[in-house]
């Protein structure tokens, strides 16, 4: 199949359904709703896009700029000194360095993003059961559990994904306050943070100083829409750990692209905020409207996804998500795959528009039928 042809390939074909349950991503060659991948819809600005289509010419013909000028683009970006700031090609190229490459002990609460259980090396993997049906972080047991298992880190992921669950603020400064005391690092993924009510007046990168074994992990593409950039970082003022990353990284990790990007994000500050409010906005009504269902429980999300229980007499995930396909073009995702019990019995949602979101309440409420 050629590039032409790839756009808009409809559902017409149990080999296509399949093909989209497989892979995660890609989704862009498909005629469907997506429900699964966690994006801004509301960013970038058409102006900016408008730009990037006449620059088009000049980014995919050139080299990106060498690494410390494009840390100096995210420094004055994020407002983070670029010394204390590794640039990568999405969260997702440091997870094998932190944890496969330097080899790392672990501490993991699960559920969670797959790839901090998966890429850790054998036997260096410590999972901590987050307890039904809220999921909620218990910090001083965590702490208590690095110390039992001698980690060398302790992940957290806050929000949490996949339950939208943020770990309050006064929580986070004592684990972090905690794991230092015990020589410990805390490595925190803040990637959907900037969705939450606190934002990131809440972030631990306000702490750097004070916790030097604290490493903020930001995945970029799911706060500004762009996914497809492959941006992120990772921010510490732990010289030794930062200089070991920046050494597994090659010259040039990072495309023009999202260097491009990256220069015009400083001036875009005030559009980005707006739509993180307007998420907000839709992502809350996404939550009623998911608790009108009858049985169906849902936990208060902080993120721009909500994760739900299905009610009893509703079918497992997995059924469900092949009828909304197939019938409707709409894609999302149970969470089977993850360390949960009966992890089929839970959906993360996508909070997509408003319209869309509407959509797929009305979907599942037919199913309920």
């Amino acid at each position: 199949m050629n590039s032409t042809a790839q756009f808009n390939v409809p559902l017409r074909s149990s080999d296509v359904s399949d093909l989209i349950n497989r892979f995660p991503g890609g989704y862009w060659k498909y005629d469907i709703k997506d429900f699964v991948l966690l994006v801004n819809p509301y960013f970038p600005p058409q102006a900016f896009l408008d730009e990037l289509k006449d620059a088009l010419p000049r980014l995919i013909t050139c080299y990106p700029s060498p690494n410390v000028q494009m840390l100096q683009l995210l420094a004055d970006a994020v407002k983070i000194p670029a010394h204390n700031l590794v640039i990568c090609n999405g969260v997702a190229e440091l997870i094998p360095i932190l944890l496969g490459r330097l080899g790392m002990r672990i501490a993991v609460p699960v559920p969670t993003f797959n790839p901090y259980e998966t890429t850790a090396l054998p036997g260096r993997l410590s999972r901590f059961i987050l307890p039904p049906p809220d999921f909620e972080l218990d910090v001083h047991g965590y702490a208590a559990f690095a110390r039992a298992n001698g980690v060398d880190g302790a992940v957290v992921i806050s929000p949490n994904n996949p339950t939208s669950r943020a770990v309050p603020y006064a929580d986070l400064l004592y684990l972090a306050s905690a794991l230092r005391d015990q020589q410990r690092l805390l490595l925190i993924d803040e990637s959907f943070i900037e969705f939450s009510e606190v934002g990131r007046s809440a972030s631990l990168e306000n702490h750097l100083l004070e916790f030097p074994n604290v490493i903020v992990l930001k995945s970029l593409g799911k706060i500004y829409g762009t996914c497809g950039l492959r941006l992120g970082y990772a921010a510490s003022s732990n010289p030794q750990t930062m200089n070991e990353i920046r050494a597994a990284l090659p010259a040039w990790n990072v495309n023009t692209f999202a260097e491009f990007f990256l220069s015009k994000l400083p001036h875009m500050a005030h559009a980005a905020k707006q739509s993180w409010m307007r998420v907000g906005s839709d992502r809350d009504k996404l939550y009623a409207d998911l608790r009108s269902i009858d049985g169906m429980r849902v936990l208060k999300p902080d993120a721009n996804f909500v994760f739900c229980e299905l009610p009893p007499h509703f079918p497992d995930g997995d059924v469900i998500a092949s009828k909304l396909l197939k019938d409707g073009r709409i894609l999302i995702r149970h969470n089977g795959g993850k360390t949960l019990q009966n992890g089929k019995r839970f959906l993360r949602i996508a909070s997509r528009t408003e319209d869309d979101n509407r959509l797929l309440v009305e979907a599942l409420k037919v199913i309920s039928d």
